[in-house]
């Protein structure tokens, strides 16, 4: 039994030792005469040894964009419909029963992506945008529209 309980650790260390993980985050801020945003990318590759291409990685990526916005202007309300869109998409939420949107919301919206490729292995792939990119993110809401320049901190 402490024969396996060796080797068991042994072929982990192994494996273990064949890929390698990175986590990658990176916030972009901005702020309007009547909101404030903030967009945040956080990402994760792992990379091991292709079993068919001597010299590459085969890579997993997973990437997520995070936006959050928050109205910072002195009217009462919202209304009942706040839209915003950016790179990564677009919302509308609504209300749909009751009083309108409360000033001290918080909306957010959240978008991923995931897959597997293969890359060289003197490639550095980052799941994030560059830290010099400049986001715009459109809000509408009360039949106005603003739009807010989002950069890396």
């Amino acid at each position: 039994m402490e024969r396996f309980a060796i080797l068991f650790v042994c072929i982990l260390l192994i494996l273990s030792g064949c890929t390698t993980t990175k986590e990658y985050y990176q916030s972009f801020k901005g702020t309007s005469e009547h909101w404030s945003a903030e967009l945040i990318q956080e990402g994760k590759v792992k990379y091991r040894d292709h079993e068919e291409f001597e010299n590459h990685y085969e890579m997993e990526f997973e990437r997520k964009h995070t936006l959050k916005l928050k109205y910072i202007g002195n009217e009462p309300h919202l209304g009942r419909t706040v839209e915003f869109s950016y790179n990564y998409g677009k919302a509308t939420q609504q209300v749909l029963e009751g009083d309108p949107f409360d000033v001290n919301e918080v909306f957010t919206s959240s978008s991923s992506s995931e897959g597997t490729t293969h890359i060289p292995k003197d490639s550095n792939y980052k799941p994030l945008d560059n830290q010099d990119t400049t986001f715009e993110v459109i809000i509408k809401w009360n039949g106005k529209e603003e739009k807010i320049k989002l950069k890396g901190e």
